[in-house]
């Protein structure tokens, strides 16, 4: 188990010498045996009561108690403030209603680590390790779990008693690449309609998190088998059936998460991940099934001012869910909705260039041109990438010459041109 070995920090040893009990438990246990690293970790400590675990922090380093009732606290020890460790009391967790702050919840720091980890949602995060004797604890098989690529919940309730664990669900299969085992996937399938008691700022954050997989579109897809896609993102459901025969007669559903998984990973991409640039591959294209039409004169399907519409999706949702509490910049977003229908031709003049740099801003450029990767990407022709990488070298080489895109931009303003003797206006 010499995964788990770190540094002996002052208050591992405080806490020892008090009678204390130490384990990583939940997502840090799972990360170390998945190779992820990070400097955030999860603990329980048992034997010793919030009082006495509180006066021993604050002799080590920076308390911060986000979850007094809950036994739960933030600290950063002295000696690496780097380094960020939750500690919890072991407790258990009664719902008593449908919203997520329905809980009964007692923590006791006589309970056992076993009866900690059953109020849990999932094996893979039903774990822990002593840091003294260096066993690991997993009375839910779910190291087993994890190597054989599973997801399964620790207990029949999981869901009724936490909601959001139906996101959960879908952030850590689409993330770590697992399989819904089948009694979890029904009950996903029958507490779906939960989802709608909790509140859309926890929601967004989940979202956030799946945008971290390699191919989010497993995630979507997940909610769209057990019915969460059409309560979170209805106009994503109304994407599907919707076809494209120019996009090899895929309907939009299939195009966007080409589109999505092209927007985590591309290569040709200069910010590939970007949460504003996955949040306008999502929406790029929600208005199509609202402006689909037929064209007689070019005998194809059409689906023009689309992205006009797509804005006025996307402001409304992100609005709703509150995005800007996850960090993301909405009017980015919204900016790059509505204009990643430009035309892509290379033979744009200079002055051309320097109005279309003006129209989108030179923050959201770049991000544009990406999204229009990400679109090919997702299209019929997804190898053909010479007209756009051609486009950005010149857009580069434009704003390189730091030509005024505004007034802002230009050497003189209003106030001089008054001074030199012309009337306002």
């Amino acid at each position: 188990m010499n995964q788990f070995q770190f540094p002996r920090f002052n208050f591992i040893e405080k806490c020892f010498d008090a009678g204390g009990e130490i384990y990583f438990v939940g997502g840090t246990i799972r990360d170390v045996f998945l190779g992820i690293p990070h400097k955030d970790f999860d603990l329980v400590i048992r034997g010793l009561s919030q009082e006495e675990l509180t006066k021993i922090l604050k002799k080590e380093g920076q308390v911060n108690q986000v979850g007094k009732s809950f036994g739960v606290m933030k600290f950063h020890p002295h000696e690496a403030t780097d380094f960020e460790f939750d500690i919890a009391l072991p407790r258990l967790e009664k719902s008593t209603g449908t919203g997520h702050r329905d809980f009964d919840v007692q923590f006791d720091h006589t309970l056992s680590i076993d009866e900690d980890l059953g109020r849990r949602d999932f094996t893979i995060n039903a774990m822990a390790y002593h840091l003294k004797t260096g066993g690991l604890i997993d009375p839910f098989n779910g190291k087993r779990d994890l190597d054989s690529k599973i997801l399964r919940q620790v207990f029949d309730r999981s869901f009724e008693e936490d909601p959001l664990r139906l996101l959960r669900a879908v952030q850590f299969s689409a993330r770590f690449e697992l399989k819904v085992e089948p009694t979890t996937l029904t009950a996903m399938q029958t507490h779906a309609p939960l989802i709608k008691t909790v509140s859309k700022e926890r929601i967004i954050e989940e979202i956030r998190k799946l945008f971290f997989a390699r191919r989010p579109s497993r995630g979507f897809d997940l909610m769209r088998q057990t019915g969460l896609l059409d309560l979170v993102f209805p106009f994503v459901t109304k994407m599907i059936g919707v076809l494209q025969p120019l996009k090899k007669n895929e309907d939009v559903y299939q195009h966007t998460m080409k589109v999505i998984d092209a927007g985590r990973t591309s290569v040709e991409m200069e910010n590939a991940g970007d949460m504003e640039i996955m949040f306008s591959c999502l929406f790029h294209d929600a208005g199509k099934p609202h402006t689909v039409g037929y064209d007689p004169v070019k005998q194809r399907t059409t689906f023009y001012g689309h992205q006009n519409i797509s804005k006025k999706i996307a402001r409304r949702w992100l609005n709703d869910f509150k995005a800007t509490t996850i960090g993301l910049n909405v009017d980015q977003v919204l900016n790059l909705v509505e204009n990643h229908m430009f035309e892509t031709k290379s033979f744009y003049t200079d002055r051309a260039i320097r109005r279309f740099v003006a129209k989108v801003g030179e923050d959201s450029i770049y991000k544009l041109i990406d999204l229009r990767i990400a679109d090919k990407k997702g299209g019929r022709y997804p190898e053909s990438m010479k007209g756009i990488l051609k486009l950005r070298a010149r857009i580069r080489e434009e704003i390189s010459k730091k030509p005024p895109f505004s007034p802002k931009d230009l050497a003189v303003n209003g106030h001089d041109i008054i001074s030199l003797g012309f009337q306002r206006g």
